[in-house]
């Protein structure tokens, strides 16, 4: 069915459903909301946020697909229900409008007061980071639900939230996604979103001048503390007790946290037992990889404004093939849209199939920890045995040292992943053999030459410097 059609029978529907339900009900639930797909085995419905699609779901699937059939003469297989950023953004203009108003009548009522001094930011917040930008999908829908509840109503439920993932799946959008909305809704709300580095930074130089009291205000007092990469924390015992000890201080005055990790609270290792326990009161929500319907929105979502180069059927292709994180998949059709725009003519299929057969030859090539294992090996002549055994002699330990310093500056796994491939080492052991390869390089030309060798070699390039 065309999507003219498709409106148009919708618009149908909507008024159907209206002398159903009543004026308040359709107002509350069903006005907001547009027709995505309209077929046979399917209808899908555009709403604005989960709230309305878990309410619809629950309450009137069945009104919705008996109106259909009323109206269009077939009742659909199946019904779901996403979330449309216009209609997102439309609901919250209508609620900013809404706050507006009420605040303009409690001023008449009681006097203009003053300025309201705006919250500070330590770091700034990426202005496409918006929850009204993510797409969601199976793999985020949990995660997205208690970000815009956690948004709208903030240390009233979902207390710590934590969310959890690998990289490249959306964690920072949706931390930066709750502070700007939070912001936007509850300007007097002390907020702020720091990465876990800052944080321990800010407390070591406050031991340094010993004067804690000053930091521990500042983070104390907030109204609402984000904090992204969790993980660093790994090992670093007396930052995790400040921050153990500044979330029950806000838990205690109703504040809210939101906290992100590349891993589950009972999966972070090297970190205190009852901070791990702290985050296992909260909300636990896990961001996962796009489903094909998922990465279809996606791609759908980037190519706005270049829509009418890309055919259904190319944009089909890619939903089929690109399996992979929302970063490189919004990368990769960011890319294509450049091609595109410098032909200036649609893209084929021929030439989608093409872009990505050079896209996926060049993840092939991407580094990861066994390439790097077996190079090393066969430059140092030592053994996978003695690489991953607890030996010390110079020749294997230079060998190990440099596998890890190697994999954290060509590859995206984390301290403690590359420690537990290199020998069930831990995190502390990462950083140490980096600092000792670094400092090594320093003062030797020779060895300099030869971590230029092994990344050559990793990374497929020839002499001079181009891909084999």
């Amino acid at each position: 069915m065309t999507e003219t059609l498709a409106k148009e029978h919708w618009n149908r529907v909507l008024s159907d459903l209206q002398g159903h339900v009543g004026e308040e009900v359709f107002n509350l639930w069903l006005r907001n909301t547009l027709i995505v797909r309209l077929e046979p085995e399917l209808i899908e419905v555009g709403v604005p946020n989960l709230v309305v699609s878990d309410w619809l779901k629950s309450q009137y699937s069945n009104e919705i697909l008996d109106s259909v059939n009323r109206v269009v003469g077939f009742r659909p297989g199946e019904i779901k229900y996403s979330v449309n950023g216009h209609l997102f953004r439309q609901l919250r203009k209508q609620e900013e409008t809404a706050r507006r108003a009420a605040g303009e009548a409690m001023i008449g009522q009681k006097g203009r007061p003053g300025p309201v001094p705006a919250p500070k930011q330590i770091f700034n917040l990426n202005e496409r980071y918006t929850l009204d930008r993510i797409i969601v999908g199976p793999g985020n829908q949990l995660a997205f639900n208690c970000a815009w509840e956690v948004a709208r109503k903030p240390g009233e439920g979902f207390n710590p939230l934590f969310i959890y993932g690998k990289t490249g799946l959306g964690k920072s959008h949706l931390l930066q996604g709750i502070a700007r909305e939070v912001l936007e809704r509850f300007p007097s709300k002390d907020t702020l979103y720091i990465p876990a580095e800052y944080f321990v930074n800010q407390y070591v130089a406050a031991l340094q001048k010993r004067d804690v009291e000053p930091f521990r205000k500042r983070f104390r007092n907030l109204d609402v503390l984000i904090i992204d990469d969790l993980h660093f924390l790994a090992g670093k015992d007396a930052s995790q007790q400040e921050l153990l000890h500044t979330l029950n201080a806000l838990e205690q005055q109703g504040k809210q946290v939101v906290l992100a990790s590349d891993q589950h609270p009972r999966e972070l290792e090297e970190f205190m037992e009852h901070l791990t326990t702290r985050f296992l009161q909260g909300m636990i929500a896990e961001v996962t990889l796009p489903p094909r319907n998922t990465r279809l929105a996606i791609i759908n979502s980037k190519l706005e404004g270049h829509r009418q180069l890309f055919p259904n059927a190319v944009i089909e292709f890619l939903a089929d093939h690109l399996e992979c994180n929302v970063r490189e998949i919004e990368g990769y059709v960011t890319r294509l849209v450049a091609l595109a725009g410098l032909a200036g003519e649609k893209v084929t299929l021929e030439l989608a199939q093409q872009a990505l057969h050079d896209f996926l030859s060049s993840r092939a090539r991407l580094v990861d920890l066994p390439d790097i294992e077996n190079v090393v090996i066969a430059h140092y002549g030592v053994t996978s045995q003695q690489l991953h055994s607890r030996l010390r002699k110079r020749p294997v330990a230079l060998a190990r040292q440099v596998c890890m310093y190697l994999a954290r500056k060509l590859t995206s796994y984390s301290l403690k992943e590359i420690g537990r491939f290199f020998g069930g080492k831990n995190h502390t052991t990462v950083v140490f053999a980096v600092q000792a390869v670094e400092e090594k390089c320093a003062r030797s030309r020779t060895l300099n030459d030869e971590l230029e060798h092994l990344r050559k070699a990793l990374q497929g390039e020839s002499r001079n410097g181009k891909r084999r």
